[in-house]
């Protein structure tokens, strides 16, 4: 029985490179060189080794080749809430860059929580993954320098975490939420509330900031009590937009800078008694699927979800594999352009809806 089990156990042994070298009666040196179709070998060799191989049900042990290398060919990636529709396509995107290079993802949701952020950080260290793409979270700037410091590349997806030198792709903030304003302003809107996010979370500083733009350009007087914290919640978007909704001289239009707190506002709207767009107007972040399926259809900001996620995943594999890592990239910052999708949820206080699909 003992010798039976070590039979056994023998014949599950990983086949190893010098075991191909072996059956094909050449060097370790020679066999590596082939099954990696690097220097110089005769094609009687190479045969030899591919069959050998073949024979063998031989596979390159990626383990041992990663710390060889110093490479794991993993790299992590930290978004804000998997609930939504946002990262989506941007998660995807970034492992289909991920899969044709052969590079395997760890996602994490951080949930805007710096403690919860950190812990996720040191974990991918000490698994010594190659490089993080990450969505951060305020308050945790120390901890991703220090990550960059220890060699590991960082590429930030919309906040931009100052003092840190890597590359950030975003999308236009401040212009898009410009644009949403200015629509509604153009349709006769005077009295427009906006449901923000986090407050020290870059994309909110500057959507907020695209909001004031567009009433300042108008002449039009900022007025604290309509601007409301969302917190990126679909509940405090909710009890938000009912103090908007309760107030003396209410909002008639209404714009949310994510699709959760648009969410909340709708069902706001609806415990109301009111109806979109009849007795307020609503532009929403984000263009989910239901977005244009809703009754009436929603007037949103979309971002380039997709792209976002291909260029992240296309720059920090550059950075890991040294291909563009001078000081330069590690510094550059890619804004893409969003576009305003003109639905019908948006009309003049008068009853004048908008009708473009697509106002650019």
């Amino acid at each position: 029985m003992k010798n039976y089990g070590n039979v056994q156990s023998k014949k599950l042994r990983r086949p190893l490179l010098k075991d191909v070298a072996e059956r094909a009666r050449v060097s370790v040196g020679l066999a590596s060189r082939v099954l990696r179709n690097t220097g110089s070998f005769s094609e009687a060799s190479r045969s030899r080794v591919l069959n050998a191989a073949e024979e063998l049900s031989y596979t390159p042990d990626a383990v041992a080749r990663s710390l060889k290398q110093r490479r794991t060919k993993a790299f992590g990636v930290l978004i804000s809430t998997i609930m939504s529709h946002f990262f989506a396509p941007v998660v995807r995107a970034i492992e289909d860059v991920a899969s044709k290079s052969g590079y395997a993802v760890t996602l994490c949701n951080t949930d805007y929580d710096p403690d919860k952020e950190q812990s996720y950080l040191s974990a991918l260290y000490e698994r010594g993954v190659d490089g993080v793409i990450v969505c951060a979270s305020p308050g945790n700037d120390a901890y991703l320098k220090k990550i960059a410091r220890a060699g590991i590349p960082v590429v930030l997806v919309f906040r931009k975490v100052p003092g840190l030198d890597a590359p950030r792709i975003t999308t236009d903030n401040a212009d898009s939420a410009r644009r949403a304003v200015s629509h509604l302003i153009e349709l006769g809107h005077r009295r427009i509330a906006t449901i923000t996010g986090i407050r020290g979370v870059q994309s909110s500083a500057e959507r907020l900031a695209g909001y004031r733009q567009a009433l300042l350009e108008a002449g039009i007087a900022l007025r604290d009590e309509l601007v409301v914290d969302g917190l990126y919640d679909e509940e405090a978007s909710f009890e938000g937009t009912r103090r908007l909704l309760d107030l003396e001289d209410r909002p008639t239009a209404l714009l949310t800078c994510a699709e959760t707190m648009t969410i909340g506002a709708l069902y706001a709207v609806k415990e109301a008694g009111l109806t979109v767009p009849a007795d307020i107007s609503i532009v929403g972040y984000g263009d989910p699927s239901w977005a244009a399926l809703l009754t009436p259809p929603l007037t949103v900001v979309r971002h380039p979800h997709y792209q976002m996620g291909l260029l992240a995943a296309q720059t920090l594999i550059g950075l890991v594999e040294g291909r563009g890592g001078d000081d330069k990239t590690t510094k550059q910052e890619i804004v893409l352009k969003s576009s305003l999708i003109v639905r019908e949820s948006c009309r003049s206080p008068g009853g004048v809806a908008g009708s473009a699909e697509n106002a650019g």
